[in-house]
């Protein structure tokens, strides 16, 4: 078995949580008296710190974010666990998964709204390793979450994959030294994840436990330099 741990995104990876998360801004907008939102924006920022995805799907300066990011959580407070699935075959897959590998968590929502969501999800305790936003200095695409998660559980970064919806999921882990998987049905494209170069590319969530089997161990297992 080449992998020991995998280290998966949150939103659009695990979660299907766009419809919170664009209804949470419009309510923003409506709030600040704007007239709406950039859906494609946002959508693209999906993934990245949170006043980042605001400044982008509001059209925001980085002095009025503070303010909208407050806003933010309130209304995401109130909507997210009625709005928020997992993607089909993510609960089964991982409850397979758990049984050979370590399971980890690299998301850049806060932590405690992190950990609340995947208790209401029921998957919480599948994980051995959580990083949210307040756990690292650099957000992603730096690789910092990765190679946490990689100290705290002692894995070397070979025996690594990283999986992720989005372009900085795949940067971070490449940034990182891991293999990556890219899932096609998150925020990014296929032609901007593939431009990355993931060492997989799945379409579904259960594809994945057929890449893992498939793959052979890296000489770096085996002991050969």
């Amino acid at each position: 078995m080449k992998y020991r741990l995998l280290v998966f995104d949150f939103d659009g990876t695990l979660a299907d949580s766009e419809a919170s998360i664009m209804l949470s801004l419009e309510l923003v907008a409506r709030d600040l008296g704007l007239s709406g939102i950039d859906r494609s924006n946002a959508r693209q920022g999906i993934g990245l710190p949170l006043r980042r995805t605001i400044e982008m799907g509001l059209g925001l300066s980085p002095d009025d974010a503070p303010e909208a990011s407050d806003l933010y959580r309130k209304h995401y407070n109130e909507i997210a666990f009625d709005a928020t699935h997992l993607f089909p075959g993510v609960q089964e897959t991982l409850e397979q998964l758990r049984r050979d590998y370590l399971l980890a968590i690299a998301s850049s929502k806060s932590r405690q709204g992190l950990l609340a969501m995947m208790r209401h999800l029921e998957i919480y305790e599948w994980f051995s390793f959580v990083a949210g936003a307040q756990d690292v200095q650099r957000a992603k695409p730096a690789p910092d979450m990765v190679e946490l998660a990689l100290a705290t559980l002692d894995i070397p970064a070979w025996e690594c994959l990283v999986i992720g919806d989005t372009v900085y999921d795949i940067e971070m882990g490449q940034r990182a030294s891991a293999d990556t998987c890219a899932v096609t049905y998150g925020s990014n494209s296929l032609d901007e994840l593939s431009s990355f170069g993931p060492t997989f590319v799945i379409d579904s969530f259960p594809q994945l436990d057929s890449c893992l089997k498939n793959v052979k161990p890296s000489p770096e297992a085996n002991g050969f330099p």
